[in-house]
């Protein structure tokens, strides 16, 4: 259910905001804002998409394993897990389905950044470019296939959108970053799973036995 909220709330963000879409939800405390991310947790690694898909496939195997040797009466280490197994899928779709080739345009108000999808079925030297999320009544760009090229090849993206605003005093942001639902349940599902061992480590930690004081002469 995790990983069909995660895509479903994807897919409705960019279709309803677009790119770089703001919409305040909560003043001063939620608001949903489209951004597309070419690297891991904040941003780290930007472009390293076959990376981070070898890195994801290891982190299924493991959750994989994990719940193969859990006990069935540990709901909260399944629970974690399965949170943590949607998180990982979710973006895991993204990188792999969502590549995109981005490109600086002249606007009205400056420079603006856009994401296409690259669309070579055109034939010929011309390549169309949509821009993403594309619609059926979209007017994609048309350009050469050198410039085309020039943009690079594709890179997986992740959709976020989710902005916690921390601008209370009207200064620095002092978290700027956006995220999705299953950044949420891999958060989650870790934390959780964090304590869950702490638990248990706890719970089997024996103490000391104290020395007893023995009378001398006594056996």
């Amino acid at each position: 259910m995790g990983l069909g909220v995660d895509l479903w709330s994807k897919e409705w963000a960019f279709h309803t905001l677009r790119q770089g879409g703001h919409r305040e939800l909560i003043p001063n405390v939620l608001e949903f804002h489209t951004t597309l991310n070419p690297g891991a947790l904040f941003g780290l690694g930007a472009g390293k998409t076959e990376v981070f898909l070898i890195a994801s496939v290891l982190a299924l195997i493991l959750v994989v394993w994990m719940f193969a040797h859990s006990p069935a009466h540990r709901w909260a280490t399944h629970l974690a897990l399965g949170a943590i197994l949607a998180g990982a899928l979710g973006n895991m779709y993204d990188r792999a389905f969502v590549g995109l080739v981005a490109a600086v345009h002249d606007a009205p108000g400056g420079r603006v950044l856009r994401h296409y999808v690259r669309d070579d079925n055109s034939g010929g030297d011309v390549v169309l470019l949509r821009e993403y999320p594309p619609t059926a009544d979209q007017v994609p760009r048309t350009v050469t296939r050198s410039a085309a090229d020039a943009l690079g090849r594709p890179v997986g993206y992740v959709r976020d959108f989710i902005k916690i605003p921390t601008r209370w005093l009207g200064g620095r942001d002092l978290w700027p970053w956006v995220f999705n639902v299953a950044d949420v349940l891999l958060v989650v599902g870790v934390a959780v799973l964090a304590l869950r061992l702490l638990w248990e480590r706890k719970a089997h930690t024996v103490p000391d036995k104290p020395e007893l004081d023995v009378p001398p002469g006594e056996p």
